[in-house]
């Protein structure tokens, strides 16, 4: 019986361990790959890799076919992108996923969520330049962050983006459009042994422990062979002149350290 406790713990381990490895695909495909830009109608989840690209489907950016209004260029994308974190900003034992993202232009619009929160179709249709971080995962695979900056062509834009993006009425219209097609479309990716919950999206609480931001978390129930496991995103945002700057921080299967989320917010802050 002294030998219960370690043979529990290492028990515990080898499923923490066959978790990630069963969901390792939905786990890159639907947080690292963009959750909240399929939610918003980023273009960048056209791809089928994207978990969400059924969200995708039926809810177009605007501007897409006709051409979007752009903001910001690449001369002031590279400036905003250098206020990004670097690996040296994670703790020992981080190491990052690979090179950043080629720059995109995209709307965080799609036709439906514009229509369903009240943004006017001349403010949904920008699409700023968008610098991405790489991803940087902790040496468990059980966190990851991700960091963007979008350069909108006037300060008055991106607050006023940021602003649509804060409203109380985003998330819940982020629920009613892309929930049950989000869960469907992890569930097929997850296959039959495998039951993904229902997808949900909260705005952050008022007492989130960093201040002058805003932002949400999408929380994706899974159970796999009886055990629970827990996918979350929380995509944290602020504005600084004309440039909307997000912070993602993902769990999988793990809370993501509150303080961590704190250090890394206030480091890109002091950048600006």
């Amino acid at each position: 019986m002294a030998e219960t406790g370690p043979i529990v713990q290492v028990g515990m381990e080898h499923w923490r361990r066959a978790v990630w490895c069963t969901f390792v695909g939905i786990f890159a495909a639907s947080v690292l790959g963009g959750l909240v830009a399929g939610l918003t109608g980023g273009g960048a989840l056209a791809a089928p890799r994207h978990a969400q690209a059924q969200v995708a489907r039926t809810s177009t950016a605007p501007g897409k076919a006709a051409g979007a209004a752009t903001a910001g260029g690449p001369a002031t994308a590279a400036a905003g992108g250098r206020t990004l974190l670097t690996l040296s900003d994670l703790p020992s034992g981080w190491v990052s996923g690979g090179p950043a993202a080629a720059p995109t232009r995209l709307s965080p619009w799609s036709t439906q969520l514009a229509s369903c929160v009240g943004v006017p179709a001349r403010l949904a249709a920008v699409a700023p330049a968008k610098v991405t971080s790489p991803d940087f995962s902790s040496a468990d695979k059980t966190l990851t962050v991700q960091d963007s900056v979008s350069e909108y062509g006037t300060a008055a834009q991106a607050r006023a983006d940021s602003a649509a993006m804060s409203s109380p009425k985003t998330p819940a219209c982020m629920n009613s459009i892309g929930s049950a097609a989000l869960q469907a479309s992890i569930q097929q990716r997850a296959g039959s042994g495998a039951t993904v919950g229902t997808v949900t999206i909260a705005a952050l609480p008022t007492t989130w422990h960093a201040e002058h931001v805003s932002g949400f978390t999408v929380t994706i129930p899974l159970v796999s062979a009886g055990r629970q496991l827990t996918i979350t995103s929380t995509e944290v945002g602020f504005v600084r002149g004309a440039v909307v700057h997000q912070v993602t921080f993902n769990g999988n299967g793990a809370a993501f350290p509150g303080l961590l989320e704190a250090r890394l917010v206030e480091t890109v802050q002091n950048r600006h």
